[in-house]
């Protein structure tokens, strides 16, 4: 697919997005992230994005904030990946120990076995969150998502985008809202005690560029 098209998709998005009243606010000052994910009601971050604990880039990671009235009330993040040829599996698998690391064993006992397919430079989106009285909104919320994976790829040439989302997303389908469309149950099971802020019972959700090429062209209107 030609970045044109892409590009289009982005700028419908965002029109879509402020036609609901709001706006969007890239971010790339890590420093004032934790500021402006607390307007949004989020009060931690996880490892992968945890500025006391990585050394994020503006060239491998970003923050995307939904603005209303001035202030954010809503924000996401993604991550640039470049695996080279490691499967992502052993990656969450050695990863882990470092992010939640614990004395007695390994913190990740196992990674579902199909996730060793991708590999490559994959973008990892997380932190998501929405104030209250700014959540149920699937419209803005799915333009909003779809707006950060098709920056991600257009950024970063990505292959794959990728995240982990509870159970209760799941029923309600919001896989399908934020663009993905594969999904896969207890894609990682934890050792017990299990980190506060994980779960044995996530679902990996995914796509492919061509996938996410695919959605971005229907929603584009080029096809």
């Amino acid at each position: 697919m030609e970045n044109w098209t892409r590009h289009l998709a982005m700028a419908r998005y965002l029109a879509a997005i402020m036609a609901a009243g709001y706006d969007v606010k890239v971010c790339t000052d890590f420093e004032r992230i934790p500021d402006l994910a607390l307007l949004s009601g989020r009060d931690f971050q996880m490892p992968q994005f945890d500025i006391g604990r990585t050394d994020l880039t503006a060239g491998r990671a970003f923050w995307l904030f939904l603005i209303h009235r001035g202030e954010a009330v809503g924000g996401a993040a993604v991550q640039l990946q470049d695996l080279g040829g490691e499967p992502l599996d052993r990656y969450l698998l050695r990863t882990a120990s470092h992010q939640f690391p614990r004395q007695d064993g390994p913190t990740l006992k196992s990674v579902a076995q199909p996730l060793s397919a991708i590999t490559g430079r994959i973008a990892y989106i997380g932190e998501l969150r929405f104030a209250t009285g700014h959540r149920g909104r699937r419209e803005v919320l799915q333009n909003f998502m779809r707006l950060l994976q098709c920056m991600a790829v257009v950024e970063w040439r990505v292959a794959w985008s990728y995240a982990f989302i509870p159970e209760r997303h799941m029923r309600a389908r919001l896989d399908l809202v934020y663009g993905f469309t594969r999904a896969l149950p207890s894609a990682q099971v934890w050792a017990s005690p299990v980190p506060a802020v994980r779960s044995s019972s996530e679902w990996f959700v995914g796509a492919s560029r061509e996938e996410l090429d695919h959605i971005f062209s229907l929603d584009a209107k080029v096809l």
